[in-house]
């Protein structure tokens, strides 16, 4: 047994984390505001953290924001079928944390980086497709399709970000409208460099930087550019405490170990971090 007359030191406090949301959640466009009105209680049963769902415009009005379209809009314009999202408008989200940030409780985000959903309209571009069992692989020669790789966001315009989306922003999709086939495509050409680096992103499937989507390319100085400045953006609309990374296998380790820096820098340590990591996908 150890020397009981050493000091001894309390126990660090023990943190309560709730999910606040699951995929079932009716789209009423409500949830914001529910959150908002349970939240007193929530604090008083010992709730200190909330992670919420992903606020960002999705494909649909009833999207649960995993089809992520606009990380720029949260709620706010017309794009997609409404001006909410599945969870409610941005007014609604900016008053909910305003009362969690009241009551002393912390708010993580659920930031989908990996992919965007729901294109405005096709671009051709040559690909090649691969095995969807090792994407190392090719099985056919290059070929031009007709792709969903536009993203112009035309109810926001250029409000918050000018940067507009385009197939060589992408490294793979899984769709090309031209022969209406679905296959994992590998797109190519001077402007994309194809898949991520091996062990920067999971090696699962050979190499796992494809899961859905249009598939970000990381190695596009506009496109880490364009996500950096929204992670900026995003901790200026909203208090946050914490963010979790979806689908952190399939994007860039180094891009999100810059994400990370830029947002201590500049709203200081102590941020909660958390990436979803499922090892194994079979």
């Amino acid at each position: 047994m150890g020397d009981i007359s050493e000091e001894r030191k309390p126990t660090p406090e023990n943190m309560t984390m709730l999910q606040a949301f699951e995929w079932y959640v009716p789209d009423d466009h409500k949830h914001w505001q529910r959150l908002h009105d349970a939240i007193p209680s929530l604090k008083a049963t010992g709730i200190d953290n909330m992670w919420i769902p992903p606020g960002c415009k999705a494909s649909s009005q009833s999207g649960n924001g995993y089809d992520v379209y606009d990380l720029y809009d949260l709620g706010e314009f017309e794009q997609k079928g409404g001006k909410g999202t599945k969870w409610g408008n941005k007014e609604e989200l900016v008053k909910m944390v305003k009362k969690a940030n009241e009551v002393g409780v912390g708010i993580y985000w659920d930031a989908v980086l990996n992919h965007k959903a729901a294109a405005d309209h096709k671009e051709k571009c040559l690909a090649e497709e691969v095995d969807e069992e090792d994407r190392t692989k090719t099985i056919s020669d290059p070929y031009e399709i007709e792709a969903w790789l536009g993203f112009d966001f035309p109810g926001r315009g250029d409000k918050y970000s000018k940067q507009k989306y385009h197939w060589y922003h992408f490294s793979g999709t899984d769709y090309n409208d031209a022969n209406q086939k679905n296959a994992i495509y590998k797109i190519l050409g001077d402007k994309t460099k194809g898949w991520a680096d091996d062990g920067d992103v999971d090696s699962e499937k050979g190499n796992y930087d494809y899961l859905m989507f249009a598939d970000l390319d990381y190695d596009h100085p506009e496109v880490e550019k364009d996500v950096l400045n929204w992670g900026g953006w995003l901790g200026d609309q909203i208090t946050l405490k914490g963010v979790r990374f979806d689908a952190v296998k399939h994007f860039s380790e180094d891009f999100l170990r810059k994400f990370i820096t830029l947002m201590n820098d500049k709203y200081g340590q102590g941020w909660f971090f958390v990436g979803e990591f499922w090892k194994d996908t079979n």
